[in-house]
C-alpha cells in the first residue's frame, strides 16, 4: 500500500507539470518589462503603467512558465480579459470573469475601430532603442474559438506603437497584412457558418489536457517595427472583451523576445526576387551613435578584416551577421542573406510572333510564352524567369508586366512587346519582338466536346472518338497538346489534321497556316462516358399481379436510358403493364456507346387450357415457373378435391388417375417464397373442351 501510494503522488505530480503556471502577485510592471519581457540593456524604458479589473477584485497581467507543458513559451506575461490566474490549463471550463462595470480602453477601440469594449487589462511602458528595429513574439488564445463564436464575435488587442511625433502603429497584426490579430481573423472555420481564414496562423483547438485553459490558440506569432535609434517611444500592449463582457481571451508574450536588433535591410535572394548580380556590390550600413564596436560574421565565422567597422561592401553570396556592441550588457545584431547569380544573356533573339484573326474580330487572345524557350536558352528556370510588357520603360523598371503572356488580347494587326529574361529586380536585359496579326477567312469542323466511351472498370471501348478539325494538311501544319500549350504536354507523332482520343481531358491543337505563316489554336474537351457496374432488374410488383412492373437499376460513373424489349431509350426506368413471359431488359448511356441487355421472365398463369390433342393450349402451367423461389402449385376441382400437384414446370394435361377431366373451372394455391417471407397466391383458371 506504502508503494502504491507513492506512485499515486508521482503520478499527479507529473500531471501538474501538463499544465502552465501562472504567477500574479510577485512581479510588478516594472520587473515584468524589465527583467522578463525585455531582459536587455539595449533599451532604456521608463514610466511603467498598468491596469486591470482590480476594482472588481479581479487580475488580469501576470507572469507565466511553462512548467514542463508543451506551451511554445517557456516563460512570460499574460494579459487577459478575465483573471489571469484562469490562463492555467486543463482546459476542463468556460471562463468568462468580469461585468460591464470593468471598463475597455479609448486606445485599442481607437486604433482598432471595434466597438463597445470592455474588460480592459494593458502594460504600458515608455522606451529610447539604440537600433533601428523591434520585435517580439506573441500568442492569442481565446474562448470564443469554442462553437460558432469565431464567426461573429472577435475580443481584440493590440499593440500601440506611439513615436515621438504622436503617430500610432499596431503591430499585433497578421503577417503581410494590415488585418489585427483576432478570433474572427485568424479562425479554423465552422461548416455550414463560416469558413477558415489564414489558416497557417491557427494552432489549434485546445483539448481537456491543454497546457492553458482557453479553447484555441493562435501560432507564435511576431509583433515588428522599424524605430529611429535614440528616439523616444511609448508602447501599449493592451487587450479587452469586445461588445460584451463574456468569454475571455489572453495574450501571451515571450519572455526576452523583446529584441532590440539591427536591420540590415531586405534579404538579397533569388527566393525573394532580388538577388544581386556577381558584378554588382551589396552596401551593408549599420551606423549606430554609441556603438563601441562591431562585429561581422558570414555564415557565422567572424570576419576579422571588417572588425570596428560600420560599413562594409559584400560581394559573395552567404549569410551575414553584424553585431553592434554598445556594451558589455547590450550587444544588438541584424542579419542579411545575400546571393550572386551571373548576369543573364539573351541566348537567341526571339522570332516574331504571327497570329491569324480567325473570326474576322480585329483582336485574338495569343500566347507570348511561346518564346520563353528561346530567350532562356538553357538558363536555369528556377532562378530565371521571362516577364512580357508593352514598353520598355515598364520592362526596364520591372513594372506593369504584362499579367497573363499566355492569353494576351492582341488587338492591333502589329504589336511590339518586350520581354525581360531576369531573377526578379535584378540585373536583366531586355529584348524587342514583333506580334503580328492576319486576318484568315476560317472554318473548323472540330466540335467542343468529344465523348470517350468506357467500360466498367475505365477500359476503353472501340471506336475512340476522332478529333477532326477537317482541315487540309496542305494547307496548316499541325501540333496537337494534351491540357496545354508547352513542350512536356506535346502529343509526340500527333500531326495531322485529325487525332484519336484514349483519355479525357482537354486537347489544344495548335495549327499554322503554310501561306500566311501566321499561328493560332483551337480546343476541345473529351469527357468519358461509363458503362453502368450494376445492371440488374428488380420486380417491384409480387407475382400475378393484374399490373406486372419492374425497375432497371444501373449504377455507375454515368447517365443512363432504357428500354424493355423494342421500346424507345428514356429515362424512365420504370415499366408496367408487362405481359407474362420472356422480355429483355436494355440500359445504355445517353451518349449510346454501348448497350447492355438482360432477359427476364413475367410469371403469370394462364385463364383457359383446351388439353384436344391440337399442340395449342394442351397443358395448364405457370408461365415463368422457374422463376418463382421453392413454389409448390396444388390444383383442385370446385369441391376443393386434391387432383394435381406441379413438378417442376411440368404442366397439368387435363387428366385425373387416367381420366379425362370435365370441362370446367378449377382453383389452385401457389406457395412460394419472396424476400425471405413465405407466401400465398390463389386463383381459378377454366378447361375447355
Amino acid at each position: 500500500m506504502k508503494i502504491l501510494g507513492f506512485l499515486l503522488v508521482l503520478l499527479s505530480s507529473y500531471g501538474l507539470l501538463g499544465q502552465i503556471s501562472v504567477d500574479v502577485a510577485n512581479y510588478s510592471v516594472e520587473k515584468l518589462v524589465k527583467d522578463v519581457l525585455i531582459n536587455s540593456n539595449c533599451a532604456e524604458t521608463a514610466n511603467y503603467t498598468s491596469a486591470t479589473g482590480t476594482t472588481e477584485g479581479l487580475n488580469g497581467i501576470g507572469y507565466f512558465e511553462a512548467n514542463g507543458s508543451d506551451f511554445p513559451y517557456e516563460e512570460g506575461i499574460v494579459l487577459s480579459t478575465g483573471q489571469a490566474k484562469f490562463a492555467e490549463g486543463p482546459n476542463d471550463d468556460i471562463h468568462d470573469a468580469g461585468s460591464k462595470e470593468w471598463v475597455g480602453d479609448a486606445d485599442l477601440k481607437a486604433i482598432t475601430g471595434s466597438d463597445i469594449l470592455f474588460n480592459a487589462s494593458y502594460i504600458q511602458f515608455d522606451f529610447v532603442p539604440h537600433t533601428n528595429h523591434i520585435s517580439f513574439n506573441f500568442l492569442f488564445a481565446s474562448e470564443e474559438y469554442q462553437e460558432n463564436f469565431q464567426c461573429t464575435f472577435g475580443d481584440v488587442f493590440a499593440f500601440i506603437l506611439t513615436d515621438s511625433n504622436g503617430v500610432s502603429t499596431n503591430l499585433a497584426i497578421i503577417p503581410n497584412s494590415k488585418l489585427p490579430v483576432s478570433v474572427t481573423t485568424i479562425r479554423p472555420g465552422v461548416e455550414g457558418e463560416c469558413v477558415g481564414r489564414n489558416l497557417p496562423y491557427f494552432d489549434k483547438i485546445n483539448g481537456d489536457d491543454s497546457a492553458i485553459s482557453f479553447h484555441g490558440q493562435t501560432t507564435s506569432l511576431t509583433a515588428e517595427s522599424p524605430v529611429v535609434p535614440g528616439d523616444s517611444y511609448t508602447i501599449k500592449l493592451v487587450i479587452a472583451d469586445n461588445r460584451d463582457s463574456q468569454v475571455d481571451s489572453a495574450v501571451f508574450l515571450e519572455a526576452g523576445s523583446f529584441n532590440l536588433g539591427y536591420d540590415l535591410g531586405e534579404d538579397r535572394t533569388v527566393a525573394n526576387g532580388n538577388p544581386a548580380c556577381i558584378t554588382e556590390t551589396i552596401a551593408l550600413d549599420a551606423t549606430v551613435g554609441g556603438v563601441v564596436d562591431y562585429k561581422w560574421y558570414k555564415d557565422n565565422v567572424e570576419i576579422i578584416g571588417w572588425s570596428g567597422i560600420s560599413k562594409v561592401d559584400v560581394v559573395d553570396s552567404g549569410e551575414y551577421r553584424v553585431e553592434l556592441v554598445f556594451s558589455e550588457s547590450c550587444v544588438a545584431s541584424g542579419t542579411l542573406s545575400a546571393e550572386f547569380i551571373p548576369a543573364p544573356v539573351i541566348v537567341q533573339a526571339p522570332d516574331p510572333l504571327v497570329f491569324c484573326d480567325v473570326d474576322g474580330s480585329a483582336g485574338e487572345i495569343v500566347n507570348l510564352t511561346v518564346n520563353d524557350e528561346s530567350i532562356l536558352g538553357g538558363q536555369d528556370s528556377v532562378i530565371y524567369g521571362v516577364t512580357y510588357y508593352l514598353s520598355s520603360e515598364d520592362a526596364a523598371a520591372f513594372e506593369n508586366a504584362i499579367e497573363n503572356p499566355e492569353a494576351f488580347e492582341l488587338k492591333n494587326a502589329s504589336e511590339t512587346i518586350y520581354a525581360r529574361i531576369s531573377s526578379g529586380n535584378s540585373c536583366y536585359e531586355i529584348t524587342p519582338f514583333e506580334v503580328k496579326l492576319l486576318g484568315l477567312d476560317f472554318q473548323s469542323e472540330l466540335q467542343e466536346e468529344y465523348i470517350l466511351c468506357v467500360d466498367a472498370i475505365g477500359k476503353t471501348i472501340d471506336p475512340l472518338p476522332l478529333l477532326n478539325t477537317g482541315l487540309s494538311i496542305a494547307d496548316y501544319e499541325f501540333t496537337w497538346y494534351k491540357e496545354s500549350i508547352s513542350p512536356e504536354n506535346e502529343i509526340v507523332g500527333a500531326t495531322d489534321a485529325s487525332y484519336s482520343a484514349n483519355e479525357e481531358g482537354a486537347y489544344i491543337i495548335n495549327l499554322k497556316n503554310r501561306e500566311l505563316g501566321c499561328s493560332f489554336s483551337l480546343s476541345t474537351q473529351v469527357v468519358t462516358s461509363h458503362q453502368p457496374n450494376v445492371f440488374e432488374v428488380a420486380f417491384v410488383s409480387d407475382p400475378f399481379t393484374d399490373n406486372n412492373t419492374i425497375d432497371i437499376i444501373a449504377e455507375g460513373d454515368g447517365t443512363y436510358l432504357y428500354s424493355v424489349d423494342d421500346a424507345n431509350f428514356s429515362s424512365e426506368n420504370r415499366f408496367e403493364n408487362l405481359t407474362a413471359g420472356e422480355h429483355t431488359a436494355y440500359v445504355t448511356d445517353i451518349y449510346n456507346c454501348s448497350t447492355l441487355s438482360e432477359e427476364f421472365v413475367v410469371v403469370d398463369f394462364p385463364r383457359f387450357f383446351t388439353p384436344n390433342g391440337d399442340g395449342v393450349n394442351d397443358v395448364w402451367s405457370i408461365v415463368g415457373f422457374p422463376q418463382i423461389e421453392d413454389a409448390d402449385v396444388s390444383i383442385y376441382n370446385q369441391y376443393g378435391m386434391l387432383l394435381h400437384q406441379l413438378n417442376g414446370n411440368i404442366g397439368w394435361d387435363g387428366t385425373f388417375n387416367g381420366k379425362i377431366a370435365p370441362s370446367s373451372d378449377y382453383w389452385f394455391r401457389v406457395d412460394y417464397t419472396k424476400d425471405g417471407e413465405r407466401k400465398e397466391f390463389k386463383s381459378h383458371f377454366s378447361l375447355k373442351r
